[in-house]
């Protein structure tokens, strides 16, 4: 995993500091302590390998120290989930985070220490998709969706310069290096074979920023994949019956755990598969069943293998 430098994950006030009368925010603490508050803003903005991102707070589900247990272990690095099961990598620098927290009557603000956090939930549930997907891994650890129908991918041969959108490719991925000759297969059974006209590819995303450029010596990976259709409810009921707590974190264990509804178990991971790793998901402090957001299930469907 390659590691951010110089960067940045900002809460932009659209009022005055001490007007707090807007987003809940639940702030879990290395401590023990939750803070359940309020502050002011509609964007976070992000500060990362690939420039400055404005991501509407709206499309926020969580943040979670992207090494170890809490923010301050990784440098300052965080992991921002997006509600579609997007993550976007950047480094926290700034040192407090302020809230409002209502008690007593009154609105008192309480600044938190960034490096002792470790997790951020904001209210509502996951926005699950309805259909199939393109998905994009780089090699900062960024893995996010894209809007198929609006970013296109731009390739030159001897034939011309071609540029589909990603709704009309059954796959699109480089041959080796992604900075030489890519392959794209059209929905109509057309492949084209050659390098892309640009050093770097603009994906225009559903959820979250507008558009990430991700320059092609930092791409991983770009498949289509299909994720299972799932409500909130469904998905916590599921998850709760598939995971085993370990401390802080919880992990799906091969071929010891408990089986999934069969009527949905198909949408997630076979965990019948012993030689299937255990891997770690991050347990939020405040319950899906209260509202708050909850990003295992989505977490539990893209580990799934294809």
């Amino acid at each position: 995993m390659r590691t951010l430098v110089l960067a940045s994950l900002l809460f932009t006030a659209c009022e005055a500091e001490t007007d707090f009368a807007g987003t809940p925010l639940g702030v879990a603490l290395e401590d023990g302590q939750v803070v359940v508050g309020e502050i002011q803003t509609d964007v976070l903005r992000l500060d990362g390998a690939f420039g400055e991102l404005q991501i509407p707070l709206d499309d926020v589900g969580a943040i979670f120290p992207a090494e170890g247990d809490r923010v301050g272990d990784g440098g300052g690095g965080v992991t921002v989930w997006l509600r579609n099961g997007g993550e976007l990598r950047g480094v926290w620098a700034e040192p407090e985070l302020r809230l409002g927290l209502e008690v007593g009557g009154a609105m008192v603000p309480i600044d938190l220490p960034v490096d002792g956090i470790t997790g951020v939930q904001t209210r509502g549930e996951a926005v699950w998709p309805d259909r199939e997907v393109f998905r994009v891994k780089t090699t900062w650890g960024d893995d996010f969706l894209v809007d198929a129908e609006a970013s296109q991918l731009a390739l030159e041969n001897d034939l011309g310069t071609f540029a589909p959108f990603l709704s009309e490719c059954v796959s699109a991925a480089p041959i080796g290096d992604p900075t030489g000759d890519w392959r794209i297969e059209l929905v109509g059974g057309t492949v084209l074979i050659g390098p892309l006209v640009d050093g770097e590819v603009t994906f225009l995303l559903p959820m979250g920023p507008e558009s990430v450029t991700v320059v092609l010596d930092d791409f991983v990976s770009l498949q289509r994949e299909s994720w299972g259709y799932s409500t909130s409810g469904e998905a916590e009921g599921l998850v709760q019956s598939m995971l085993a707590p370990v401390g802080g974190l919880e992990a799906v264990q091969g071929a010891g755990a408990t089986a999934p509804n069969p009527d949905v178990a198909d949408r997630f991971v076979d965990l019948a598969v012993p030689e299937r790793p255990a891997r770690q998901y991050r347990t939020p402090a405040l319950s899906s069943g209260a509202g708050w957001f909850d990003q295992r299930g989505l977490e539990v469907e893209k580990s799934k293998k294809r």
